[in-house]
């Protein structure tokens, strides 16, 4: 049956993107305000999935804390904003999640609960940790565009939507008649084809790009391409292992026919730490 809501939530959002992504005026403020959305929301359905499954959580101090987090890797860059710019340069992450591990027991103690204390704390980090802190990165490699080439990160995305389409192009032609069993316990419609056929495919995509768009080597765009296209993947599955573990079908339904935020950027939740570690730190001089 066709969706409409999927059709309008695509031709809304794909625009937008564009222009957050390549934006270079108004301070970065689009891309902080879009960073914002997608780690509020995003943690906010991942702690939902934990209370699913009747464990203890710190939603709303996780939340917090994980829009601290890209708030201050904004304000790091921004020296427009004084104060808060001075803020962000004297702490970082590691302070934050001692913060975050620092009130959760005060709360406990003054509350005097016993029982979860341990969940509490694992569970409220790795909301911060999974949402927040993998998806930060953003904002450096926005910031790293703004200097070089603007369209890095939306070459980034492309990649990614590119990615989870040939997969499932791939997947539907000849999937599991070379690899019987695919990922059948995490993930039921995904197949070995398919993920090998995106590799290539994304690869020889990331070749194209690299050469006419970013000047970079076709060897190079290759290997990054490919790379990039396992990350979203894996990240894909990472996902769908919380969903499995939880019972949901979806993270949410703030996106009607997607699904929720971590339903459309779980593979961009793995794929900026990826490009910022190991493209931008060890590659890029």
């Amino acid at each position: 049956m066709f969706k409409w809501n999927r059709v309008l939530v695509a031709l809304i959002g794909a625009p937008l993107l564009i222009f957050v992504y390549t934006n270079q005026s108004f301070y970065g403020i689009p891309l902080l305000i879009f960073t914002n959305l997608v780690v509020g929301i995003g943690t906010y359905e991942f702690y939902k999935m934990i209370k699913n499954m009747n464990k203890n959580v710190e939603a709303e101090l996780g939340i917090f804390i994980s829009l601290l987090i890209v708030n201050m890797k904004y304000f790091s860059y921004n020296r427009a904003f004084r104060v808060a710019n001075i803020l962000a340069t004297k702490y970082d992450v590691s302070d934050l999640i001692m913060l975050t591990i620092i009130t959760i027991l005060v709360l406990r103690v003054f509350k005097n609960q016993i029982e979860g204390t341990v969940d509490s704390v694992a569970n409220t980090l790795a909301g911060i940790v999974y949402v927040g802190v993998l998806f930060s990165p953003i904002i450096d490699i926005y910031m790293y565009g703004l200097e070089h080439n603007p369209y890095i990160l939306l070459a980034i995305q492309i990649l990614v939507w590119a990615s989870d389409t040939f997969a499932g192009i791939v997947g539907v032609s000849i999937g599991r008649k070379f690899f019987k069993n695919g990922f059948t316990k995490i993930s039921p419609k995904k197949s070995v084809e398919g993920a090998l056929g995106s590799l290539v495919l994304t690869g020889l995509l990331a070749s194209f790009i690299c050469y006419y768009f970013l000047g970079e080597k076709i060897i190079y765009g290759f290997i990054v391409g490919a790379v990039i296209s396992v990350v979203a993947q894996v990240g894909d599955l990472v996902e769908s292992l919380f969903k499995r573990e939880s019972g949901v079908k979806d993270s949410g339904t703030i996106l009607m026919g997607h699904g929720g935020i971590l339903d459309r950027f779980d593979s961009m939740i793995l794929v900026i730490p990826f490009v910022y570690l190991f493209v931008f730190k060890l590659m890029i001089r």
